[in-house]
């Protein structure tokens, strides 16, 4: 049942760039700055409000002060964090090689990348607003725009965003609920749990064991915490630490039952038909060997998704590539750039 994987990266330094152009060939500029989450203020469960962003600029960025570039924001998976876009892996050789590769080839235009730090004390935020763990979506929607985008020329109108993992789940989320800040998507191997309804209430009795092994400080299963940070958004209880979610499992489950993309999207098709539909590109894929998430195929479960879409009436680009959730990174990153190329050119 385990869905959720990561990729581990070096140890963040000093908040100087990273990188410099020092070769002939086309190499962007990858710096990092930190601030203060006004939104992240006051959760009750401590999480920390200073935030950690890493930003990849065009070869070009300096010498053209006046120029301004199309952007694209980032979000990371489940247990692991903003760098991890930036790790050189066999499979994922890090997101500025990747961009320097298809600007330098001349395959896409420049754009700024920002990698959100989007990590929290048990693995992952899931970028949603929580009453316990801190207004995650505010953060990613409005405390993150505003401090890059005073802080670098984003060309107005050029905005995307893309995850993977949790963060795929993230990026479709935030599409769904906020069609106005964003003019192309990609998902990339979005959490498969979270794609579509389950009848949770069937698994009541292992998650209330697996939540009391939590509460009492014992290894659980590490997917656990996927399910803690998305019910401390949908089933809170603040008077119930340290899980910090509604002691009565059967309306824990319930409210699982009702949280997913599927279930965001029929709700939010009417908005996203009149505003933007044909403004707003969606991509969104997935691996042939993804596994299962509560006993069933998530590669079923993310046609089911795609399928409901359609039905629903929101254009959306699917695919399925040969592998699993993280050994293609790379490729992935790819296709996701190369669609948001696409779409932000038009």
């Amino acid at each position: 049942m385990k869905t959720f994987h990561f990729i581990k990266s070096e140890t963040m330094t000093r908040d100087l760039p990273l990188k410099h152009n020092s070769e002939k060939t086309y190499q962007g500029v990858v710096e990092r700055f930190s601030f203060k989450a006004a939104s992240l203020v006051g959760n009750v469960a401590n999480e920390d409000v200073s935030r950690h962003i890493i930003v990849y600029l065009p070869q070009t960025y300096a010498d053209n002060p006046q120029r301004e570039y199309p952007i694209v924001y980032m979000l990371h998976g489940m247990d692991s964090d903003q760098r991890s876009w930036f790790a050189s892996a066999p499979n994922n050789p890090g997101i500025e090689h990747i961009m320097n590769r298809l600007v330098g080839s001349g395959e896409i235009e420049e754009m700024i990348i920002v990698a959100v730090d989007g990590t929290t004390s048990i693995l992952g935020s899931w970028y949603l607003n929580s009453p316990i763990s801190g207004n995650f979506f505010d953060y990613l929607t409005q405390d993150v725009i505003e401090e890059t985008e005073s802080r670098y020329r984003a060309k107005k109108g050029k905005r995307a965003i893309c995850g993977h993992s949790m963060g795929g789940f993230g990026a479709l989320n935030a599409i769904m609920m906020r069609p106005d800040l964003y003019q192309a998507c990609a998902a990339l191997s979005p959490g498969g749990m979270m794609m579509r309804d389950h009848r949770y209430q069937e698994h009541a009795g292992f998650f209330s064991h697996q939540f009391d092994l939590f509460a009492k400080g014992e290894e659980c299963e590490w997917f656990i915490h996927a399910y803690l940070t998305v019910l401390r958004v949908i089933a809170p209880d603040s008077d119930n630490p340290p899980t910090y979610i509604t002691r009565d499992i059967n309306e824990a489950m319930l409210a699982l039952e009702q949280f997913n993309l599927s279930a965001t999207a029929r709700d939010k098709a009417p908005l996203l038909n009149t505003q933007r539909k044909e403004t707003l590109p969606i991509y969104t894929e997935i691996g042939t060997d993804e596994g299962e998430s509560v006993r069933e195929p998530i590669i079923d479960n993310f046609r089911k998704m795609v399928s409901t879409f359609n039905e629903l009436d929101i254009p959306v680009t699917s695919h399925i590539f040969e592998g699993g959730h993280v050994d293609k990174v790379g490729e992935q990153t790819v296709r996701g750039l190369r669609f948001i190329d696409a779409a932000l050119r038009k």
